[in-house]
């Protein structure tokens, strides 16, 4: 069966603010339209500091679908990890999970342009081990239970619908990206999740698989994929 992916990146060069206005309000509509016609999976993405307006902010856009749609499949690719703060980017996922029916599942991605990073002031050489950092980070503020962090102790709340967490994905085209993945050669990539009468039961999956000794094994996590793009 072929499975057509509808793709916002709102991108328009050239725009007047009121132009860029309706193209978000019409991309909207265009959620509404897919869920009507026959729930057709929908993707949202994310690149900053560019010059034809690509969509920075893919969480409450992602909301604004979620709130038009019921059983639609929504996932954020690629979500730019670094360029958030873990703790509230785990609040902000959990709420979303919840306002879904745990509905939206994200790529978890580096980047790839300098100029992002300069954007956040984040280091670009690190960027490897800051992204496992933060999902680190984002495990643990998922369990609902408190942890320290940076010297301090800090605890999540609300806990995400989804259980053990929100379904994530890893995301890369390279070969650093694909030995994050518990298979070599990479798997083609898992299909979107399915939304169910219970979302708490759906396999929710996660591309810790390379942390042996991490929060990951604490929350039992079922399933451990990795998407390669």
């Amino acid at each position: 069966m072929v499975t057509f992916v509808t793709r916002f990146d709102l991108r328009a060069p050239g725009a007047t603010g009121r132009e860029r206005s309706e193209l978000y309000r019409r991309s909207i509509e265009q959620a509404a339209y897919l869920q009507a016609r026959g729930r057709q999976p929908i993707m949202v993405s994310e690149h900053h500091a560019s010059d034809d307006g690509y969509l920075p902010s893919p969480i409450p856009f992602a909301a604004a679908i979620a709130a038009v749609t019921t059983d639609v499949p929504i996932t954020i690719s690629a979500l730019l990890v670094n360029f958030y703060d873990p703790i509230r980017l785990a609040e902000d996922l959990a709420v979303l999970d919840h306002l879904s029916g745990g509905r939206v599942s994200s790529t978890v991605g580096l980047g790839y342009r300098r100029e992002e990073y300069a954007l956040f002031g984040r280091p670009w050489e690190t960027r490897g081990r800051d992204l496992e950092a933060r999902l680190e980070v984002l495990l643990q503020a998922w369990t609902g239970e408190p942890f320290e962090h940076e010297g301090r102790t800090v605890r999540v709340t609300p806990r995400p619908l989804s259980r053990p967490h929100p379904f994530l994905m890893y995301g890369g085209g390279s070969v650093a990206a694909a030995r994050q993945s518990p298979v070599a050669p990479p798997s083609p990539p898992p299909p979107l999740p399915r939304a169910s009468a219970s979302p708490t039961d759906n396999v929710i999956g996660t591309a810790a698989a390379k942390w042996p000794h991490s929060a990951a094994d604490a929350m039992d996590v079922r399933s451990r994929q990795c998407c390669c793009a």
